[in-house]
């Protein structure tokens, strides 16, 4: 039983649930949760170690027995105190592990990419990603400016999709490096082509701009055509979350409509 909130593995914790050079320098997250923690035992990815407490539910302690029993993890018990202060949640489930910040590579010859310049809300880059995972995207690739994709917040609204989809920090020219060929569909409010005139059936990568200023100059550049989605309402725009779920649903519409 873990009790003392200078415990080595209570202050790491506490560390990747702060700052992104935290995670950078020790290659390491966070996931909180029941079915987070289930999700990245079902996918084998690597962990560190796994902390619960005795608020834990009856399906979480099965979960810990169970991992126990296997032998191969490092699984600690700490207090509920100790809990509520490393949670990055309001009411924390009873348990969290800390895992290896493991990038999947993304396919030789991707058919469907996203890319996603200057978003920094976490709650709506991690409903991308989400998103992207169902539709059974290739990847999805973070611009410069873009919100830290192993923050607390982006893998809890990510449910799961950290472990099974690409996802690619990069610099604007590996960028367009990665795209070279490709065509890039920017979605911008009130120019461009109706999305449903445009050729999803094609390979292609789906650009999605930031919520305060959309798209930036370099996303501008790469772009190689513009779409909108029809607003006959007085909004302005759409959410970055939003607007990219009706886009990769109408790329889904359009691959699976004979």
């Amino acid at each position: 039983m873990i009790t003392s909130s200078s415990n080595a593995k209570i202050k790491l914790v506490r560390s990747l649930q702060g700052k992104s050079r935290h995670r950078r320098a020790e290659n390491a997250f966070v996931a909180e949760g029941v079915r987070l923690v289930e999700e990245a035992v079902d996918e084998a990815w690597p962990t560190d170690f796994i902390l619960f407490d005795e608020t834990l539910s009856a399906r979480g302690l099965a979960l810990v027995q169970r991992l126990k029993e296997k032998g191969n993890l490092d699984i600690l018990q700490i207090t509920p105190d100790l809990m509520a202060e490393i949670s990055d949640t309001e009411t924390p489930q009873g348990v969290l592990a800390v895992l290896t910040c493991q990038r999947l590579p993304l396919p030789q010859s991707p058919s469907f990419i996203l890319i996603a310049d200057g978003i920094r809300d976490p709650g709506n880059l991690g409903t991308l990603l989400r998103t992207a995972e169902a539709a059974a995207a290739d990847g999805v690739i973070l611009a410069p400016g873009t919100v830290d994709a192993f923050s607390p917040k982006v893998v809890r609204a990510g449910m799961g999709a950290h472990f099974r989809l690409p996802i690619l920090d990069a610099a604007w020219e590996e960028i367009h490096t990665l795209m070279a060929g490709l065509p890039v569909f920017l979605a911008e409010s009130g120019e461009g082509l109706p999305v449903w005139q445009a050729n999803f059936k094609q390979p292609l990568a789906l650009l999605i701009g930031g919520e305060a200023f959309g798209a930036s100059s370099q996303g501008q550049s790469l772009t190689t055509q513009k779409v909108t989605i029809p607003m006959p309402g007085r909004a302005e725009s759409l959410n970055a979350a939003i607007a990219a779920g009706i886009l990769i649903a109408e790329v889904l519409r359009q691959r699976v409509t004979k």
